[in-house]
């Protein structure tokens, strides 16, 4: 296991929520606040893409097929699958995060 140092402005915070009885320790403290982080983020990034999913009635991976086998030029659509796709990355960089979170708890 790697050791990281923590500045003291940041990790007189945590090690007052441990001395309040918030967390058992500090490792416990960082591994629960980046674990509820990447839920939050997760919730955010799925929000985003459900927004396209309810636009174009499909989900992510069906919208890149259709948009790639089409011969007709949509900007529109290709301005939406940019930012579409940096949703559905950035939601499964979280996801990921989460789970290997999730087994340290």
């Amino acid at each position: 296991m790697e050791t990281i140092t923590i500045p003291k402005e940041v990790g007189s915070p945590i090690s007052s929520l441990v001395h309040h009885g918030l967390f058992e320790n500090e490792r416990s403290a960082i591994v629960n606040i980046v674990h509820d982080l990447s839920l939050s983020k997760m919730k955010e990034y799925g929000r985003a893409m459900r927004r396209f999913e309810t636009k174009y009635g499909v989900i992510f991976e069906d919208f890149e097929q259709q948009l790639n086998s089409s011969d007709k030029e949509d900007f529109g659509r290709w301005d939406d699958y940019i930012e579409w796709k940096a949703y559905s990355r950035a939601y499964h960089y979280w996801k990921s995060a989460h789970a290997e979170l999730s087994r340290c708890l």
